[in-house]
């Protein structure tokens, strides 16, 4: 039969390598999940042949993204596909190809944003891991990434975790995994984020088989951060992921709407290389899946009109095949490092070198050249005119009441010198009236008790009565007319006299308010009670032990939610 044509499907190879898996939900059935296999032997005339379906709108629909892994590691001959589905009914079950559907699982308040965000990081005897980006924020890490554990056995055995060691950004583009073909475990992988400002970073990926049973135990472990070679490339927006083992690949659209390709091989170099692509490409669709079949990388995608159709990518010969196929896209090649030339933009736009910044660079460093030329000049005193050499001898008054700090004062103050001249004999006769008149007033302050000059800097025991003493000038605690009434405290320490000893958080017997019912004496450090209950958030060193992974729960129809809508997640992600 013709191949089935899904808005957001995923594909996936079979154990032959020849043929792949499509699943997806029809727009005119939804709630249907179908799965499908495909020969690809005449990629221009692809037969499918229908396996199974799962059907329940609670769980499934035609405009969620979705991801479909197989079980690399799993050498059995009904090894299934995992397939999970993104946004607000994150789903996930086992599709078998003998026809066997596993019931549905969820992760309780947890979902994942973007079949981009969501990696491929290992592989190992019946089980996979993969790396995703959630809707959650992790009060502990402060971070939305987890790492997630699929079981073949039984997709209700799957667990995430979100004890990754190490995090990658909260503004991610775009994340590509990589794994090492093993039987043994920890599985070893890559898992490379790219970031919005358009360079990435690569984490090795050490993934567990081992049950959960303590708060050091974690599904994956991100470490030995490295920054990606960008080689002066951009990625866009509309970049998908793919996964060829041990080597990553990234397809995006090209300026003229084509298929262009990057690699990168983790374990080997952390360079982001461009793919010439000898012959003809197909163009980039907003819908397109893809998966690494047979060592090559297969798409699929479905037109407006209903039509979907395969193309292949042979990553030996660099060459692709299948129907609708354009001239492929090369751009120039760059200058070499992360600032490179001749890039390709977010928007999938070629940007034109880098004329633009060079020559905002120089027009900004010619506008700050200018302002301080502008400012020096402006500082610098003017030559005094011919009138005035003679009076150069003339004392210079500065006004004691201003800071001649030029760079902090207005320009009125910083032109005052070259005025000096025209007014000193003005300024030297205020002088003299601002020195008899500072005179008078120490005068006053020193031989008068009651004058009303308050000090700047006041003491706090001002307004307590202090006894008449010999003191010099300047007086910083004034005393206060012997007729005014004493207050009845006296400072112990500055008026000698027998007086009773303060009392310091003694009891009142005679009161029962709460304020005054505790004592210092009896009071006794005490070990934590177990009825304690602290009120923010416990950390796992400090908590009682509580599973930090999540099992999948399973998801019958006595289990689904009391509606098709999405409930946002409200914190609590207890399994």
């Amino acid at each position: 039969m013709a191949t089935p044509a899904y808005t957001n499907a995923c594909i996936a190879p079979d154990a032959s390598g020849l043929n792949v898996y499509l699943l997806g939900v029809p727009v005119s059935n939804e709630g249907r999940l179908e799965m499908y296999s495909v020969s690809l032997t005449n990629i221009n005339s692809p037969t499918a042949t229908f396996i199974s379906n799962y059907t329940s709108t609670a769980f499934w629909s035609s405009s969620a993204q979705k991801v479909c892994f197989a079980y690399t590691g799993n050498s059995v001959s009904n090894s299934p596909i995992m397939i999970f589905q993104m946004g607000d009914k994150p789903f996930a079950t086992n599709f078998f190809p003998n026809g066997t559907v596993e019931d549905p699982g969820y992760f309780r308040n947890l979902a994942f944003t973007s079949r981009k965000l969501f990696s491929f990081t290992g592989a190992a005897k019946n089980f996979i891991w993969a790396t995703g980006f959630s809707n959650v924020t992790d009060i502990d890490t402060g971070s939305s990434w987890r790492g997630l554990r699929f079981n073949a056995s039984d997709i209700r055995e799957s667990t995430q975790d979100w004890g990754l060691t190490n995090y990658p950004t909260n503004s991610p583009l775009l994340s590509l995994g990589t794994y090492v073909a093993t039987q043994n475990t920890p599985a070893q992988g890559y898992h490379v984020v790219f970031d919005e400002a358009g360079s990435g970073v690569i984490y090795t990926a050490l993934s567990t088989a081992t049950p959960l049973a303590t708060t050091v135990d974690h599904v994956q472990t991100l470490s030995s951060p490295q920054d990606v070679d960008m080689s002066g490339y951009s990625l866009s927006k509309h970049a998908v992921p793919v996964t060829i083992v041990n080597v990553g690949y990234i397809l995006d659209r090209a300026p003229d709407g084509s298929v262009i390709l990057y690699s990168i091989t983790p374990g080997q170099s952390s360079k982001l290389q461009f793919i010439s692509v000898s012959g003809s490409a197909p163009s980039f669709s907003s819908n397109m899946a893809a998966a690494a079949v047979g060592g090559k990388i297969v798409i699929y995608g479905a037109s407006n009109n209903g039509a979907a159709s395969f193309n292949s990518f042979d990553p030996t010969s660099k060459s692709w095949i299948g129907p609708g196929l354009m001239k492929a896209y090369n751009p120039p090649t760059p200058s070499g490092g992360n600032g490179g030339n001749n890039t390709i933009s977010n928007d999938g736009e070629e940007s034109k070198s880098n004329v633009g910044a060079i020559a905002g660079g120089v027009v900004g460093g010619l506008v700050v050249i200018a302002l301080i030329a502008f400012i020096f000049f402006r500082r610098r005193p003017k030559p005094p005119h011919t009138s005035t050499v003679q009076s150069q001898s003339a004392p210079v008054h500065h006004d004691p009441s201003k800071q001649h700090n030029p760079a902090a004062t207005p320009l009125m103050d910083q032109n005052y010198v070259l005025q000096q001249q025209q007014l000193a004999q003005n300024q030297e006769y205020q002088h003299q009236q601002q020195i008899q008149q500072q005179q008078m007033q120490q005068q006053q302050q020193q031989y008068t008790p009651h004058q009303s000059y308050i000090p700047q800097q006041q003491n706090i025991y001002t307004s307590q009565p202090i006894p008449v003493q010999q003191q010099t000038s300047p007086v910083f605690f004034q005393s206060q007319p012997q007729a005014q009434e004493s207050y009845s405290y006296v400072p112990p320490t500055l008026v000698p006299q027998q007086q009773q000893q303060p009392a310091i958080f003694q009891p009142q017997t005679s009161q029962t308010s709460p304020q005054n019912s505790y004592t210092q004496a009896s009071y006794t450090q005490s070990t934590p009670q177990t009825a304690y209950t602290q009120s923010v958030p416990q950390t796992p060193a400090s908590q009682s032990y509580t599973p930090i992974s999540q099992s999948y729960t399973p998801a019958h129809s006595s289990h689904a939610p009391s509606g098709p809508q999405y409930i946002a997640p409200s914190g609590d992600y207890a399994p």
